[in-house]
């Protein structure tokens, strides 16, 4: 397997092809086509079937859904390996992944498309949506959300797409993604919360990217809280937050107990905080950097509801904030693009003696640990946690020191 949920196959005149639906091992027969100079092909017929092989569930995200999944994390670490060799990176000991609390039923955030037939999600690299009678790795309070969605396809006629974020105590928020007014769902919303949904905001479409303009509350609540790990924070339907929080709150766990106490620590791309207030566990004071404004604002309200005075939030921008001369740690948690060169080359000349690295991408993370390598650091520890069951995505904990 290599990164990206492919294994990697080999033609008859040893020309290498990514096959989508396979495991390693196996001889099977793919429609293979030409993607930007790659090969790429997708499996049609099995002429020798892995062991490990199991039904696939119908949802076209699963990339990892047809593995069992015992196999699933042998695989992710391999790939986790490969990774840090084709960058370059020095030997490292990678330890076996650490299986999310549930495989099943563990997402607490969807973004499903609407098509004719009801909600499903887009194949890869295709508009066709696959229609589903629900979404398995969706929690329960989600699939519940699912089934009140789909009993009303015609009064969500012009809707994109739905960002639906549920809680453990099966409270969902959700935004409808539109290029219609929000006038014309006022009344659709308003129903939605009569039947359940704890409330609803709209998403104006933008295809620059999701969220870019923003959302407004239609009917219901803003925000719900839900734990991570130690603290329970406030989260929306259109924010980033950690979609698996069992998971999550696991590797927040783990991150305390690495850490010896401290004075002051700095979390760039913090988010709503929910690495600062673990953090601040171990730190006199903690510096949450996030440029998102409504990240910051429900940051310093959890700070105040939980009396929590050591998290103070800056609102700026994580690539470009001068790092203090007293910071005994920085974290980070960066998009999947990782961290930019001039990034890294500022935590290497601000010469913080340690860099905790939270990453949701493989390849990136990587890349960014062989560059600190190179810069004079090692990683100290290092455990990858499966927060996405059936999918080819990896958490990395790790920890660098000078």
């Amino acid at each position: 397997m290599v990164h990206g949920g492919y294994a990697l196959a080999r033609l008859a005149d040893g020309r290498v092809v990514l096959v989508s639906g396979g495991i390693p091992g196996e001889r099977v027969v793919a429609d293979v086509v030409p993607v930007k100079g790659v090969l790429r092909g997708r499996v049609t017929t099995l002429s020798e079937a892995s062991p490990d092989r199991v039904e696939a569930p119908p949802h076209p995200g699963l990339d990892y859904g047809h593995i069992r999944y015992a196999r699933q994390l042998e695989l992710k670490r391999e790939v986790l390996v490969d990774a840090l060799q084709r960058a370059g990176a020095a030997q490292v000991d990678v330890p076996p992944v650490r299986s999310a609390p549930a495989e099943w039923g563990y997402r607490s955030a969807v973004q499903p498309a609407l098509a004719a037939g009801g909600l499903g999600y887009r194949r890869e690299g295709s508009h066709e949506v696959v229609v589903l009678d629900e979404d398995p790795a969706a929690s329960p309070a989600l699939r519940a959300a699912w089934d009140t969605l789909r009993a009303r396809p015609g009064r969500l006629r012009g809707v994109r797409e739905v960002a639906l974020r549920g809680n453990d105590d099966g409270e969902v928020l959700a935004a409808l993604v539109t290029s219609l007014p929000p006038r014309g769902l006022l009344g659709v919303a308003h129903e939605l919360v009569a039947e359940g949904l704890s409330g609803v905001a709209h998403a104006p479409f933008d295809p620059r990217g999701r969220f870019r303009r923003g959302s407004s509350r239609l009917a219901g609540a803003r925000s719900i809280r839900q734990r991570f790990g130690d603290v329970e924070l406030s989260v929306s339907a259109t924010a980033f937050a950690q979609p698996n929080p069992a998971a999550a709150g696991a590797l927040y766990r783990e991150l305390v107990r690495w850490l010896p106490r401290g004075g002051h620590a700095w979390d760039l791309f913090a988010g709503g905080g929910a690495v600062a207030f673990h953090l601040a566990q171990r730190f006199d004071h903690v510096t949450a950097v996030e440029l998102d404004r409504a990240a910051v604002a429900r940051g310093e309200r959890d700070a105040a509801r939980l009396g929590c005075q050591a998290v103070r939030f800056l609102q700026a921008d994580a690539r470009r904030a001068p790092l203090p001369s007293d910071a005994e740690l920085v974290a980070v948690d960066p998009p999947r693009a990782g961290l930019s060169a001039a990034l890294r080359d500022a935590i290497l000349d601000a010469g913080v003696p340690k860099l905790l690295y939270v990453s949701c991408d493989v390849a990136t993370w990587a890349r960014d640990v062989a560059a600190f390598q190179r810069g004079g650091m090692r990683i100290a520890r290092l455990e990858p946690f499966d927060f996405a069951p059936h999918t080819h995505h990896l958490e990395m904990l790790s920890l660098l020191t000078r």
